[in-house]
């Protein structure tokens, strides 16, 4: 089972959104100044933490967004260029937030501590 972390405010505008795009009851289009309420949803944490050493600081701050150290330190094994390859699929293909000057810094970093 995957288990995606998503932060307070992504939560938030997800079910804000998803609210306000239901139609409603009697079938007419969404009246968007609906009223809001509070929610509060404790999401599964994992113990897991990336191993010391140079970018856990980028890695820890970039990829545990939207994933568990565990998901990504039991990946097969890849080379420095596969996971720049990943990084950038991650970036235009889901929108993560990892900055450009950030890619190669964690790809060196998870191919040096052999993430697999």
């Amino acid at each position: 089972m995957k288990v995606t972390r998503l932060s307070t405010t992504q939560l938030v505008v997800t079910l804000a959104v998803a609210t306000a795009l239901l139609p409603s009851a009697d079938g007419s289009p969404p009246v968007l100044n609906q009223r809001w309420a509070t929610v509060r949803v404790d999401l599964p944490v994992s113990p897991t933490q990336f191993p010391p050493g140079p970018g856990a600081d980028i890695a820890t701050s970039q990829c545990l967004i939207c994933h568990s150290a565990d998901m990504v330190l039991l990946q097969p094994r890849l080379t420095r260029e596969q996971w720049i390859a990943e990084i950038n699929k991650m970036r235009s293909a889901f929108g993560a937030p990892i900055p450009a000057n950030q890619i190669e810094a964690v790809a060196s970093y998870l191919d040096g501590i052999g993430a697999r």
